[in-house]
């Protein structure tokens, strides 16, 4: 399948990046890594919802699926100073483990919720470690040439599984139960390793042997403050991050179960439909190439997004929520692949790892967006909260864009 879908990849005009075999490894381990990692985010918020029926719970455990993004700016600096094909290694290997004693504590009947609390945390540990090695990668093996086609191209492979992934899940959980698609989440990590240890090691230039991590990751700081591009970009990720990315994690469940009573194959259907709208997005971004204007994109998708959730909240009709989870999906995946595809070609190789990492770190806003929304959501509703978090994004991103007008000139 994964060849087949290379295959045709290749056939388009605008896939040069697919080229390089190292980049083709890279694309695949990131389908198959991605993959894993949806499905058991739509297994454990409804695996956490029938422990607890508790909408903070779900909000709880969201967030420790991403509270290892506290240690993102340091994985940036190890990114920076090793080989990031071991690090995306080790990252497989920790994902496989956790997903491995999932499985076990499900079929022995054992699990409990401080398992999952626990077991997510771990987990969010690799997510810290992956996705700066994982970008900064990217230039390493295909060049500035085709950067903006690889980023999209990784996008694509990312979005694919936010379609396969949920969907598989919602779909595993009433035929197997929640052992069964573990037992799934865990074959398809250990797939993952060994296209890992398919691919070649690269060159890569490191910081000088006398510097220090400490002084590595400060220069990381340095460097972003002094570049305004970076910073700014930083920041509209931080601030979306917080207030429009919970909706898959927190606010999608709660809407499934108790306001559109779709149950979990719906709850799957609705985070596919997210993914579908993404996926579009990325082979729209694929068939421009190396397209100006980046910058009006990261200002229309920062709005578009929040402004689609705010309809999402006001639905009733689970049909309705379906196309506004595209929309929600398609706005989200153009502004996150504009903004890495900025990031990266305003950086310096030597700092990539250091500002991915600190571009991941900013994802810590995502956790704490995670744990309020839940409370929000069990005090006020979710659809109050879901509205009430869009519409303060709104507010936000209109100020930066008219406090920084340059961001709309952006190439």
């Amino acid at each position: 399948m994964t060849h087949n879908i290379l295959s045709r990849l290749k056939q388009f005009g605008q896939t040069t990046a697919l080229r390089h075999r190292g980049f083709r490894l890279l694309w695949t381990a990131t389908l198959l890594s991605s993959t894993a990692k949806w499905a058991d985010l739509v297994v454990i918020g409804w695996l956490t919802l029938e422990l607890t029926e508790s909408a903070l719970m779900v909000g709880i455990v969201a967030a420790c699926k991403m509270v290892g993004y506290l240690a993102a700016p340091f994985m940036g600096v190890a990114a920076d100073r090793m080989d990031r094909r071991l690090l995306l290694i080790i990252a497989a290997f920790v994902n496989w483990a956790v997903a491995f004693m999932m499985l076990v504590l499900l079929l022995t009947g054992a699990l409990v919720l401080w398992h999952i609390i626990v077991l997510s945390m771990v987990g969010s540990l690799t997510w810290a470690l992956d996705s700066p090695a994982r970008q900064a990668f990217v230039p390493d093996l295909v060049g500035k040439g085709n950067l903006a086609n690889a980023i999209a191209l990784i996008a694509v492979a990312t979005e694919l599984t936010v379609v396969i992934g949920p969907a598989l899940g919602g779909i595993l959980i009433p035929a197997l139960g929640n052992s069964g698609a573990y037992g799934l989440i865990a074959s398809i990590y250990f797939l993952d390793l060994v296209v890992l240890f398919r691919m070649n090691r690269v060159q890569q230039a490191v910081p000088k042997a006398s510097e220090s991590p400490a002084s590595s990751l400060i220069s990381g700081l340095r460097y972003v403050w002094s570049n305004q591009t970076v910073l700014v970009l930083l920041v509209i990720a931080c601030l979306l991050n917080l207030l429009a990315a919970p909706y898959r994690y927190s606010f999608l469940p709660i809407f499934a179960r108790y306001v559109l009573n779709a149950g979990p194959a719906g709850y799957g259907m609705l985070t596919s439909m997210a993914g579908v709208g993404a996926l579009t997005a990325g082979l729209w971004v694929v068939s421009m190439g190396n397209f100006k204007r980046k910058g009006w994109l990261v200002v229309w998708g920062g709005i578009a997004w929040p402004v689609s959730l705010l309809l999402f909240a006001a639905s009733k009709s689970y049909h309705l929520s379906l196309a506004l989870a595209f929309a929600a999906g398609l706005t989200q995946a153009i502004t996150w692949t504009v903004i890495a595809t900025l990031i990266l070609s305003n950086t310096t190789q030597p700092m990539r790892g250091r500002v991915m990492g600190l571009r991941t770190g900013v994802v810590i806003s995502l956790p704490f967006g995670n744990l309020l929304a839940g409370a929000a959501a069990e005090r006020f509703g979710a659809p109050v909260a879901q509205a009430a978090y869009a519409a303060i994004a709104i507010v936000i991103m209109l100020a930066i864009v008219l406090l920084v007008p340059r961001l709309r000139r952006l190439e």
